[in-house]
C-alpha cells in the first residue's frame, strides 16, 4: 500500500520569539495532538533555553498523541538567518528527534504554506515579536527584507510598536512630547502605579524582546480608541511592513503577477487598521496580489510540509 493511503504520523513545529507550538498530524492532515512551550528563537533566548523549550514542547505533544512513530517532521524556526543558525538548529533536531527525518526551514516558509493551505509561491509578512517580509517566486527564487532582530530593525513588529509606545509615554511624562493615554494604559497593563515603576520593572527584571513586545496590544488598543500618538505609531508600523513587502515584490519582479500576500502574526490579529493600510498600499504596487489572513496556522504549515516529505519519499 502506498504511503498516501497507509496510516502514518508527522510532526510540525513553529519555533518563535514568543512561544513554541507543535502538532502531530495523521496521513490525511488531521490534527492528533498539540503542545505549547516557551520561546525558542535561539538568537534571543540562547541555544540552551531554546533547546529546552523545544524539548518540552515535543515531549508534551508526542505524549498527548500516545507516543506514535513519526514518519517525518518539519520545524519552522525564527532566527534561521545564517549558515551557522542552520547548523545549530539541525544539530538540535538530530539530538531531540534522532530517529526522525527533520526538515528545518525558516518560519516564513511555514507561515506561507499554512496561510495559503499548501502553496509555496507568494509573499508572507510576519509581525509578531519580530518582523520580516519574504517572497517566493514560481522559479524558486527567494527574497527577504527586514528581520534584522530587535536591536537592528524588526520595524513594524510587536517589539517596535511597544518600544515606540513606551517612548511616547516617557516623552509625554517629561513634557518632551504630546500628551497620550499610553502613560496610564502601559502602567495599568503591568499593575504598577507610575512610569518610573514600569521602567524599574523593565530594567531590574532584564526584560528581553518578548516581554517588551507583549505590551504591543496596549498600543494597538489605544490606537483603535483614538489616541493620537498611538495612531501615528500604528500607521508607521503598517508602512514599515508594507515597505518590506514592496521591496521583496520588486526584487522578484512580481509586480504584475497574481499571488497571495499572507499577513501572519499576532499584530495583524490585533490591528484591523494595519491590515487595511497594507491592503491599500499594496494595490499600488501589485494590483493582482490578494492580501489574506492565514487560512491555517504556521504550525499546521509545518505539518503540511512534513506530509509532503513523506509523500515525495523524503522521509528518513
Amino acid at each position: 500500500m502506498s504511503s498516501e493511503t497507509s496510516a502514518f504520523y508527522v510532526l510540525g513545529l513553529d519555533g518563535g520569539g514568543s512561544r513554541t507550538l507543535c502538532v502531530i498530524l495523521d496521513e490525511r492532515g488531521r490534527e492528533i495532538s498539540r503542545g505549547q512551550g516557551g520561546p525558542s528563537n535561539h538568537q534571543s533566548v540562547g541555544v540552551e533555553a531554546a533547546s529546552k523549550a523545544i524539548a518540552d514542547t515535543l515531549t508534551a505533544t508526542i505524549d498527548a498523541a500516545g507516543n506514535p512513530s513519526l514518519a517525518a517532521a518539519c520545524w519552522g524556526m525564527a532566527g534561521l538567518d545564517r549558515p551557522e543558525d542552520e547548523l545549530i538548529l539541525k544539530r538540535m533536531a538530530e539530538r531531540l528527534l534522532p530517529q526522525v527525518h527533520v526538515e528545518v526551514v525558516h518560519d516564513s516558509t511555514i507561515a506561507l504554506v499554512g496561510g495559503t493551505e499548501g502553496k509555496h509561491v507568494g509573499v508572507v509578512i510576519i509581525s509578531g515579536t519580530g518582523s520580516i517580509a519574504v517572497g517566493y517566486h514560481p522559479s524558486g527564487r527567494f527574497a527577504r527584507s527586514s528581520g534584522w532582530g530587535h536591536l537592528l530593525g524588526d520595524e513594524g513588529s510587536g517589539y517596535y510598536i511597544a518600544l515606540r509606545g513606551l517612548n511616547a509615554a516617557t516623552r509625554a511624562h517629561d513634557g518632551r512630547g504630546p500628551l497620550t493615554t499610553l502613560v496610564d494604559r502601559l502602567t495599568a497593563s503591568v499593575n504598577v502605579p507610575t512610569l518610573e515603576d514600569l521602567a524599574n520593572l523593565i530594567y531590574l527584571e532584564g526584560w528581553a524582546a518578548p516581554e517588551v513586545a507583549a505590551l504591543a496590544p496596549v498600543v494597538l488598543k489605544a490606537a483603535e480608541e483614538g489616541d493620537e500618538q498611538a495612531v501615528v505609531i500604528v500607521r508607521e508600523a503598517a508602512m514599515e511592513l508594507f515597505l518590506a513587502a514592496r521591496v521583496v515584490i520588486e526584487d522578484l519582479g512580481m509586480e504584475n503577477d497574481s499571488f497571495e500576500v499572507v499577513l501572519s502574526g499576532g499584530i495583524f490579529k490585533g490591528s484591523p487598521r494595519i491590515v487595511e493600510i497594507i491592503q491599500q498600499e499594496l494595490r499600488e504596487v501589485a494590483a493582482q496580489a490578494e492580501v489574506i489572513l492565514p487560512r491555517r496556522e504556521p504550525v499546521i504549515g509545518a505539518g503540511l510540509i512534513a506530509l509532503e516529505l513523506v509523500r515525495s519519499g523524503g522521509k528518513g
